[in-house]
């Protein structure tokens, strides 16, 4: 086993496994990370990394802002002031602006002190350039591609380099969607999409953020896709009968065997359940309407 805390792909492309994984591209003055995970003690070790290879921090590619995709990079900026950040539009005022991500999970209203914690509010970070919705780009002499894949978030961008695709959370691994009962998602709809986007893809290699480097996302992909349509499949069957949207996410948790037990599990799951109901209303399979001062939903 290598020494290094991360693992090269190709020549130039590599990666820091870890609950959240983070790209590492070598460019001619130095590294490229996409995403810095979840805080300063994962920043360290990414220092660590890049110390022992005597290369400085050239740049951070941010693929979405969730904070602990982003949560790094106050720590680097602070060890290497002169590195630039790359996000994708939209993502970037989150990235700018981290307190805006617990406001969107508290419908807008002041967050409430258990939402103002690390896992969804990291430390501000700068951001210096726009990525491109799609498309190619240049880093340090280093060519990438965007490919945009939303649906867990708004803008969010999966990275190629070297014929290898960083896929942010567009998929989870297999083993993880086990534990993720109700994936975190703002669109259903817009998720498929870029699931099936990404298997029409050939890349050499494919880096999801939360799951092991794979030649192949085939099996996994498949199993997303398969369990976002079954979450679909268990709302409707919910909605025979019109609901509040509260009511029929405590039906569908109670259903998934998730017991919410904290605020923050809570603005997760009541966000990732709006997005399963904004994306099966896209579908036209899901109705509402407002009576006696109830928003109802309802089975197309």
């Amino acid at each position: 086993m290598s020494a290094n805390p991360f693992e090269m792909l190709t020549e130039r492309v590599g990666y820091f496994p870890g609950h959240v994984n983070v790209g590492l591209v070598l460019g001619s003055r130095g590294a490229i990370l996409i995403d810095s995970g979840l805080d300063t003690q994962t920043a360290k070790k990414l220092k660590k990394g890049l110390d022992a290879i005597a290369q400085p921090l050239s740049a951070i590619v941010q693929t979405h802002a969730h904070a602990d995709h982003f949560g790094g990079n106050a720590y680097l900026l602070g060890c290497w002031p002169e590195a630039q950040v790359y996000a994708p539009p939209l993502e970037e005022a989150i990235i700018r602006y981290p307190i805006l991500e617990p406001i969107y999970l508290n419908l807008g209203a002041d967050p409430l002190p258990d939402l103002q914690n690390k896992f969804l509010l990291a430390n501000a970070s700068r951001v210096d350039h726009l990525l491109p919705v799609e498309g190619e780009f240049e880093i340090d002499g280093v060519p990438f591609s965007i490919l945009s894949l939303p649906g867990h978030s708004w803008q969010q961008a999966g990275v190629v380099c070297d014929g290898i695709c960083f896929a942010a959370d567009s998929y989870l691994g297999e083993e993880l969607l086990e534990k993720h009962k109700l994936p975190f998602l703002v669109d259903a709809h817009e998720t498929i999409v870029s699931l099936e986007k990404l298997l029409q893809t050939h890349y050499k290699g494919y880096v999801p953020g939360h799951g092991p480097y794979t030649t192949s996302p085939q099996a996994a992909v498949d199993k997303n896709i398969g369990l976002h349509r079954s979450i679909y499949a268990r709302i409707e069957e919910i909605l025979q009968e019109e609901s509040t949207l509260e009511e029929a996410l405590a039906r569908l948790c109670e259903r998934l065997h998730i017991s919410v037990e904290n605020a923050s599990s809570f603005v997760l799951y009541r966000t990732a359940f709006m997005g399963y109901l904004a994306g099966l209303l896209k579908e036209q399979r899901v109705v509402y309407r407002f009576n006696q001062n109830k928003w109802l939903w309802k089975k197309a």
